[in-house]
């Protein structure tokens, strides 16, 4: 009959309805795991990142230093006991660039566990004196410390400069005197003669000279073509050296080739 047929029909329906709410619940459930499971690996992340047992287990220093993992309490304040991925690298860069000897810095970490510090450090080449001591400088004219003690001063000693402000971790260039005797300085490291000069003059920027150790002078005029006066002055400091020769002049004024003389 009519009835029963209507009846037959909102059976169906129902049964439909409930198997699309049972597979709502499934998709719900199904859902719920997998944010679950997202929350979990985060968790166990958070944990490991951020708990103080993963410290730093490898320090690596690169760069042109002898710096050491047990020397960095003396150039930062960072605590390396805390875990790795917490400490600031910020704090380290501007701990490091406090000491004048360090020209830059790059900190990065490896995971799991690794620090990597990339120190460039600042070299003392030359010594410039001043009104109140003696300023110990870099291949590019930076002061990294001041100092009255002649003891301490690295040689050669750059003369004939007056600055009129030393700073340390600054530049010193008093009227650009200083630019020709750093490119001095440089060209007497290319040949290998740093340890042979004490003293460089270029008070007369016409008449510069050099005193060695031992008290040969050296008379290199204008300050021109010095890469190929210095190599050469190696080879006559050597010979001069070989004959047991330690005083006199050595003169490269000139084009020609240079000139010993016992006295001037």
């Amino acid at each position: 009959s009519l009835r029963k047929h209507r009846i037959g029909y909102y059976q169906a329906v129902v049964a439909n309805l409930g198997k699309e709410i049972a597979g709502l619940n499934g998709k719900i459930f199904s859902k719920r795991n997998i944010f679950l499971g997202i929350v979990a690996v985060v968790l166990i992340l958070a944990g490991y990142l951020f708990l103080p047992v993963f410290h730093a287990k490898d320090i690596i220093i690169l760069g042109n230093t002898d710096i050491s993992a047990e020397d960095l309490p003396d150039y930062t304040q960072a605590d390396f006991e805390k875990n790795i991925y917490l400490i600031s690298k910020k704090q380290i860069k501007e701990d490091f660039l406090q000491n004048p000897y360090i020209r830059s810095i790059e900190v990065r970490t490896q995971f799991p566990r690794t620090l990597i510090l990339n120190i460039t450090e600042r070299k003392a080449v030359a010594t410039v004196k001043f009104t109140g001591g003696f300023a110990i400088i870099d291949d590019k004219g930076a002061v990294l410390e001041t100092t009255q003690d002649i003891a301490r001063i690295v040689k050669p000693v750059i003369q004939g400069i007056e600055p009129t402000e030393v700073v340390i971790g600054k530049s010193l260039d008093p009227n650009g005197s200083l630019e020709l005797g750093i490119r001095i300085i440089a060209n007497i490291q290319s040949a290998k003669l740093l340890n042979n000069i004490s003293l460089v003059d270029i008070s007369d920027l016409e008449n510069i000279y050099m005193i060695t150790p031992h008290g040969i002078t050296v008379l290199i005029g204008n300050g021109e073509d010095l890469n190929e006066k210095m190599l050469v002055l190696n080879k006559i400091l050597i010979n001069l050296f070989e004959r047991k020769i330690y005083t006199g002049y050595v003169d490269m004024r000139f084009d020609s080739y240079p000139v010993y003389r016992a006295e001037m």
